[in-house]
């Protein structure tokens, strides 16, 4: 859809005006139980369902406490290791907001979020069918639904309390734990330790729903501290850009679908949010800097249940009509301190602490309860009886239970899957404009760029599911014209700009792809992805892992290098060695246009977080490209020219630096084998060995800075398992061990070039 309608209404307007910032209501609510019985948005039974959450959380939680300590009588003789950091006072917001949603909208957490979690399980369990609640817990015998719940929440407790233990039978079998717990099968997208880290998530969740079109709203738990964090505040940008609702960008209007639930304890650490390392009352006026509307900001009481259920419950519509994005701000307080290795004595007073607890949410309600005849004193006490000895079976079951096998300790790294087949309803792809014209030759060459392109139409093309976003790619193309012509061809729903954000780039396409999509994201710079290393490399590269292979996170990055044109320090940086150090991450750099456009293909395809490198220097290279469909493995090297003297093995731009290399070498009577591994990671080593075998020396040679370069690895590994081969040590080539300059003859001194390709091997020989 084109813009220029809107463009031409965008004139300078320099009238003198005063913009308001609107009003933020706090604790608004003034309901009762009784109230709320009569009105039948609560049932008695409900009642009991809600306040048997909060017990179960409570129970848990001073678990942990008495855990620390050895008082746990369940579970004696266990010591217990993982992480201390307990939200006991805050369960009306965990249980209020988890209540009110539908059973299948979605979640994100903290590292305090075992609350949450078990909060999500337990409204997502009570809302199942009867059929989804046996294939939830397919070894019960029961049939009726009230045997069915209850089997489910008992197991429901088991393995949250075997994940906190680091245990196979875990939510993610041991290898998230308690700061990462997921149970993606309910809706919980996961438990985030990276404060803050889990909120550009959640927004491509809401990214997902809004795309899908399947109703459901994401709510985004995160605490006060998190919204001093810079992708967090990205996020809330995110989520409030007008192309969502603008019927200029947007065929259908409709905002984000998510709740930002800011869970606000006071205490970030020990450092207090409100008149100390924040200068607004509330951090509910955050929302004021991202949408005119506020975001719908609002204070809730967080310590009243029934104040969360009614705030949630009308955020949760708003979202639902399209109204979205939703920011509450919960006002609470956490009882201990930021783990249980804080005594809080040092930043809080006793008169502080007992005011809060004066106020405890379970409590209250449980009197409420008692004084409106949904509990009798006995059942209240039968309820608690019931809660405390299921928490105490389930633990002791879960303490003595399977620990991981230590021989999988890197099991889940990565998956093995890809879409070899586009499930139908995502198959039929009609564009919505003409598709951009790759131009080749008489002879079939097209550009390395074009052939990146080209790979982006037919995937699209393939399946609805893959979509893109990045800096100025919509109509303009991205600053290098790549993806020129796809927003026209496939729609701003398809290809749309995102904000100058790259941590929140990479991260809502971490949370989209959680959630059914494909994405393709495009870093301008590769320099630019040292913004985002958080969100590539704690989120998208781990979560497969963290998960214990209960989520795929399938989604490109593209980044391009800017190495070799002149553009200094900030833009020319070669960090694929940088990035291939972190486990769960595939890094390729395809060198030639034939290769660009099966390996993107390949990696849209593949099911892995997949960092796809492009040097700019080689965006108008061109080379023979067929214009059918074919896809090149990732993971496969390609031996570019055979030889048996020597084997230079590289990747990317200095590919061509090593082929001019071996032709000054063959005129020296010298046959040069070049190796393009094409794949960092997975790096198909086979190849490089069988090239090292056979002409007995090697030089390495990388664009990349000497030190901590990817070369070292090979190097290393070609002499570890290659090393009867070698008839000389393995030499490396690459740039200077310094900053990239912006002269001309400076970077040409720092780049490495064929010149010292040939000088390695001439010292090797």
């Amino acid at each position: 859809m084109s813009t220029n309608n809107y463009l031409s209404t965008l004139k300078p307007k320099f009238k003198p005006t005063v913009h308001s910032l609107g009003k933020i209501p706090a604790c608004q609510y003034k309901g009762s139980l009784k109230e709320e019985l009569a009105a039948g948005t609560l049932t008695p039974a409900q009642t009991v369902d809600v306040l048997e959450d909060m017990l179960m959380i409570r129970e848990f939680e001073e678990m942990i406490v008495k855990l620390r300590s050895g008082a746990y009588d369940a579970c004696k003789g266990y010591e217990y290791r993982g992480p201390t950091h307990v939200s006991i006072g805050q369960e009306a917001t965990s249980v209020g907001c988890c209540a009110a949603m539908r059973y299948d909208d979605q979640i994100t957490s903290t590292h305090r979020g075992h609350g949450d979690s078990l909060a999500k399980g337990c409204a997502a369990i009570r809302g199942m069918s009867v059929e989804e609640l046996k294939a939830r817990i397919p070894d019960c015998k029961a049939t009726k639904r009230k045997e069915l719940i209850d089997a489910a929440l008992e197991d429901h407790v088991y393995r949250a309390i075997a994940e906190l233990f680091g245990k196979e039978d875990g939510y993610c079998k041991g290898r998230g734990g308690g700061m990462h717990i997921a149970d993606f099968s309910a809706g919980h997208l996961g438990a985030n330790a990276i404060v803050g880290g889990g909120v550009p998530i959640a927004t491509g969740s809401a990214i997902s729903s809004r795309y899908f079109k399947n109703g459901k709203v994401t709510c985004c738990f995160a605490g006060d501290g998190a919204y001093a964090n810079g992708v967090v505040l990205e996020s809330l940008n995110w989520a409030a850009m007008g192309q969502f609702t603008n019927p200029t960008y947007a065929k259908e209007p409709f905002g984000l679908p998510i709740v930002y639930a800011i869970i606000n304890n006071h205490y970030g650490f020990t450092g207090r949010t409100d008149g100390e390392v924040s200068g607004t009352a509330t951090v509910a006026r955050r929302a004021a800097g991202f949408a005119d509307n506020n975001m719908h900001a609002e204070v809730i009481n967080g310590m009243d249940i029934l104040a969360c259920m009614d705030a949630m419950r009308r955020a949760a519509e708003l979202c639902r009509k399209g109204e979205g994005p939703v920011l509450l701000e919960f006002d609470t307080y956490r009882n201990y301190g930021h783990s249980l290795g804080d005594p809080r004595n040092e930043y809080r007073t006793k008169e502080e602490e007992a005011a809060w607890k004066a106020l405890d949410p379970i409590a209250n309600f449980e009197q409420q309860m008692l004084d409106n005849g949904c509990i009798t004193p006995k059942k209240l006490a039968d309820l608690k009886a019931k809660v405390a000895d299921r928490n105490a079976r389930m633990a002791a079951k879960a303490a003595w239970s399977q620990d991981p096998d230590p021989a999988d300790v890197i099991k889940y790294m990565y998956t093995d899957t890809r879409v070899e087949t586009v499930p139908e309803e995502f198959a039929s792809v009609k564009p919505v404009g003409e598709l951009p014209v790759i131009k080749r030759t008489e002879d079939n060459q097209i550009t390395y760029k074009d052939a990146i392109k080209e790979a982006m139409i037919e995937e699209m093309l393939r399946d609805s599911r893959v979509v893109q976003w990045g800096e100025d790619i919509a109509e303009y193309g991205g600053a290098f014209k790549v993806t020129k012509g796809l927003t026209e061809a496939f729609g701003r729903d398809r290809v749309f700009n995102a904000p100058i954000s790259e941590a929140c780039i990479c991260g809502t396409a971490v949370g989209a792809s959680m959630t059914g999509l494909r994405p393709v994201v495009e870093l301008m710079y590769m320099d630019f992805g040292l913004m985002a290393s958080d969100q590539i490399s704690n989120q998208a590269a781990k979560w497969h892992y963290m998960s214990g292979a209960s989520i795929e996170v399938p989604l490109v990055i593209r980044a391009s290098v800017g190495g070799g044109k002149g553009y200094g320090g900030q833009h020319s940086q070669t960090l694929e060695s940088m990035f291939a150090h972190i486990p769960g991450l595939y890094v390729v750099y395809p060198a030639t246009p034939y290769d660009a456009k099966g390996m993107l293909k390949s990696a849209i395809r593949d099911n892995n977080p997949v960092l796809f490198v492009e040097s700019q220097i080689m965006y108008n290279y061109k080379g023979v490209v067929p214009a059918e469909e074919y896809l090149i493995p990732l993971g496969k090297a390609d031996v570019k020219r055979a030889g048996d003297k020597v084997s230079i093995v590289t990747w990317g731009p200095m590919l061509y630096e090593a082929l001019k290399a071996a032709d000054m070498l063959a005129a020296q009577g010298i046959s040069a084998e070049v190796v393009d591994i094409r794949s960092l990671v997975p790096l198909d080593i086979e190849t490089i060995l069988a090239s090292v075998r056979k002409t007995g020396r090697c030089v390495v040679a990388s664009h990349c800075v000497d030190i901590g370069s990817y070369t070292g690895e090979i190097a290393s590994r070609i002499m570890a398992e290659a090393f009867d081969s070698l008839d000389a040590p393995v030499l490396r080539v690459g740039a200077k061990n310094g900053i990239a300059p912006q002269a001309y003859s400076l970077e040409d001194a720092f780049l490495p070039h064929d010149r010292d390709i040939v000088a390695a091997v001439n010292q090797l020989l």
